[in-house]
């Protein structure tokens, strides 16, 4: 009976292993299985993550583009409001040299003509001031 009870635990023992082994041959293709499926979620989101950040890229690429073009376009408004500046302190400065400047309104020797040597001649001047700056009108009467 001894024997009898050594057979059918050797025989217990040769199932049980076998059970055993089965059972870690599943354990192994499922711990496969969850390993190949993490290889894959992984590169997925490795490639998820290069594509957010090539979008990230082109939109700060755009936003700076944007933000150039402004600024060049600030720079050409200065640019133009200096000159306008300029030419409107030039305008005034001839404004008020012409303003300032003494209008000699007598003619020269050789254009001067008299029809009597007694009477000396007339001249009329006419100071007329327009957008455009001074304008004056010398009209001799003999």
């Amino acid at each position: 009976m001894k024997r009898m009870f050594y057979v059918a635990c050797l025989a217990a023992s040769v199932c049980f292993i076998g059970a055993c082994a089965k059972s870690v041959e599943k354990a192994q293709r499922d711990v496969d299985k969850a390993h190949n499926q993490a290889v894959k979620n992984v590169q997925q989101e490795q490639k998820e993550l290069r594509e957010t950040q090539r979008d990230a890229n082109e939109r700060v690429a755009r936003q700076e583009r944007r933000v150039e073009d402004a600024a060049r376009q600030g720079n050409e408004k200065i640019i133009e409001e200096k000159r306008e500046l300029e030419d409107a302190k030039r305008d005034e400065a001839r404004r008020e040299t012409n303003d300032t400047t003494i209008i000699d309104t007598t003619p020269r020797i050789n254009d001067r003509t008299s029809i009597d040597a007694d009477r000396p001649a007339r001249v009329d001047v006419n100071i007329n001031r327009g957008p455009g700056g001074v304008n004056v009108d010398v009209n001799r009467n003999p």
